[in-house]
């Protein structure tokens, strides 16, 4: 209640509160960060692992709106007696995953992707091999330093930044270990732009995806741009890409805009 705040000049610092922005940045990955087993093979090599990791931020203001947008397009799909006629009995659609959800719903969601206005979207591709050696041989490790130079430039925009990591593990040490790896990343980023907003309230938080549409939205980014770089697949990525900010190539030193496209032959 208002009423409880109030105090010496309370009504001021409550308007500075309520006037203050906020954004929340969702984050998934398509690929895996390991390079090594656990006996020192190169997995990548051998053709066991990913060749590349990709992670991709969905930036918006109003979670909840985009959260009900998602909730209402996928229960419009539900709808859809022909589209449903050939989902299997074990095959529910409770959140979208691009990875499992059927190519029909698949292409829809990218399409309903498409038309949001009020997301931004920022990719990092991560080509694994060409890391230095402690990040490939430490997955934890790279995955962080990697969400660190994905957020370091887009967390500081607003008064209060809620970063939420799409996690299905919830062991403390290892949520830890990963913001302490994005922290570091950030603050040097601080150091090197004095005139970025320092005394910004950023939290983090680790759901699992199917706990909001941002989530998903990150996951279906990632795959499409992963299918590009891994698969030489662009399918998807052409019905997304007028919808993304940026995609760094990290590893090889690229940057790709709605100025300078990437293209299937990068």
């Amino acid at each position: 209640m208002i009423k409880s705040l109030s105090y010496k000049k309370g009504k001021c610092d409550i308007i500075k509160m309520m006037e203050k922005s906020k954004t929340y940045i969702f984050i998934d990955e398509s690929g895996k960060p390991e390079v090594f087993s656990f006996k020192g093979v190169n997995l990548v090599e051998k053709g066991q692992a990913t060749k590349f990791l990709i992670l991709a931020a969905i930036r918006i203001e109003d979670q909840l709106l985009l959260q009900q947008k998602v909730i209402d397009f996928k229960g419009s799909l539900l709808k859809d007696k022909e589209l449903t006629s050939i989902f299997s009995s074990a095959y529910a659609l409770d959140s979208f995953h691009a990875q499992s959800d059927y190519p029909q719903v698949r292409e829809r969601f990218y399409n309903f992707i498409k038309e949001l206005k009020e997301i931004k979207i920022d990719v990092i591709v991560v080509e694994k091999l060409k890391c230095y050696s402690q990040l490939k041989e430490n997955p934890g490790k790279m995955y962080g330093v990697m969400a660190g130079q994905l957020l370091k430039n887009i967390c500081h925009q607003t008064d209060q930044t809620e970063i939420v990591f799409s996690r299905k593990d919830s062991k403390l040490k290892l949520r830890k270990e990963l913001e302490i790896e994005v922290e570091r990343i950030r603050l040097d980023y601080l150091d090197k732009h004095p005139r970025l907003n320092a005394e910004l309230s950023l939290s983090y938080q680790h759901n699992p995806h199917y706990t909001h549409g941002g989530l998903q939205i990150a996951d279906y980014v990632a795959y499409a741009v992963f299918q590009l770089f891994e698969n030489n697949n662009d399918f998807y990525y052409k019905i997304i890409k007028k919808r993304i900010g940026k995609i760094q190539d990290i590893c090889n030193k690229k940057y790709f805009t709605q100025g300078n496209p990437l293209q299937l032959s990068t």
